[in-house]
């Protein structure tokens, strides 16, 4: 049976399986039984550019006696994003908390427009919803500059929706979706109003599933200069290629 090497955010952990991507995320999101219902967000990784207990993984990736694939063997369980190169991530996989798996390919950033105010959702060392004025290239070095005194590694994070209130926090909040947006417009008039501020800490940490549809340009992932870039399918593309999921990702499951 093939091995497959997952990087998995929710919650952060380096998995081998006898499972692909796809049959992986069904198993992370519902387990065998139907009876898990959770989002999941993981990385497949190039087994080739990243050091691994190969050992421990022969004896422990082995078939059932009935001849069922192996369906997980955690390699490691802390501070795993940092130790794995941006070269080694392949493919990302998002999973709906009925297990339908979207699977997106790393492109070249080009921001569609200008923003005055970007919305991010961090996974990975943390999970603090940030409003900034960094565009997601310059978020990443300013984050994981080690020179200064707060600095992490390694980034992992999404961008969200803020529609006209990136530019005019004062507008109507329409259909976003968020808790408590009074707090966040808050958070938005402040920044917006500071010229020497450039983040400002909206939730300390998830509270909640992220809903996929207030998801903006994609998923970045990097390290001072270096980062990869995730595009999230633009609403054509949601509705037509990836219409099963998409509808999954719309619906709230119990």
């Amino acid at each position: 049976m093939e091995k497959h090497y997952y990087l998995v955010a929710t919650p952060e952990s380096l998995i081998v399986s006898h499972l692909s991507p796809f049959e992986f995320g069904n198993y992370m999101a519902v387990g065998t039984k139907k009876n898990l219902r959770a989002q999941s967000v993981f990385f497949e990784i190039d087994p080739n550019k990243v050091e691994l207990p190969d050992h421990y993984v022969n004896q422990k990736l082995i078939p059932y006696e009935n001849g069922e694939p192996k369906r997980s063997v955690y390699l490691s369980i802390y501070r795993v994003f940092e130790t794995v190169p941006l070269e080694a991530l392949l493919n990302l996989y998002l999973v709906t908390d009925d297990g339908k798996v979207l699977e997106i390919s790393d492109s070249e950033y080009q921001p569609a427009e200008k923003k005055d105010i970007h919305l991010y959702q961090q996974y990975n060392p943390f999970s603090t919803m940030v409003a900034s004025k960094l565009s997601p290239p310059e978020f990443i070095k300013f984050l994981t500059d080690t020179s200064k005194p707060v600095s992490v590694p390694k980034l992992f994070f999404v961008e969200l929706q803020l529609n006209d209130l990136a530019n005019d926090p004062l507008l109507p909040i329409k259909n976003l979706p968020y808790r408590n947006p009074a707090h966040l417009r808050e958070c938005l008039i402040k920044l917006h109003q500071s010229d020497e501020r450039r983040t400002k800490t909206v939730l300390r940490v998830r509270q909640s599933e992220l809903p996929y549809r207030t998801i903006e340009d994609g998923f970045f992932i990097g390290e001072n200069e270096h980062y990869k870039f995730y595009p999230f399918p633009d609403q054509h593309a949601l509705e037509s290629t990836y219409f099963s999921w998409w509808r999954s990702a719309l619906e709230q499951h119990f």
